[in-house]
């Protein structure tokens, strides 16, 4: 014999979280995700070597409206944060 499940009055069925979920197509985040990809450092500031793989590691994260990246360099061990310069005046050289 099966034994039986208790009821209970208040039991609820909790739905299954991935039921409804899109796999592929449009999503609302993938304005951000191309602005990530864009901004996002693939050199190191200092030596130039490549961060893409295993060449080190890049973190986004976000002060107000500033998007900064946090890196870290594997070929010369620089530790710095990115900020993407939309616009930059600066002084004009000595003669």
């Amino acid at each position: 014999m099966i034994p039986r499940q208790p009821r209970v009055a208040n039991q609820v069925e909790t739905p299954i979280p991935h039921r409804d979920r899109r796999l592929g197509g449009p999503h609302w985040w993938d304005p951000d995700r191309i602005q990530h990809l864009d901004d996002m450092p693939h050199h190191c500031p200092a030596c130039g070597s490549s961060l893409d793989g295993s060449g080190g590691i890049v973190v986004e994260y976000w002060e107000a409206d500033r998007r900064l990246y946090h890196v870290w360099c594997r070929a010369c061990r620089w530790t710095g944060d990115v900020v993407r310069v939309r616009r930059m005046i600066g002084h004009e050289a000595a003669d």
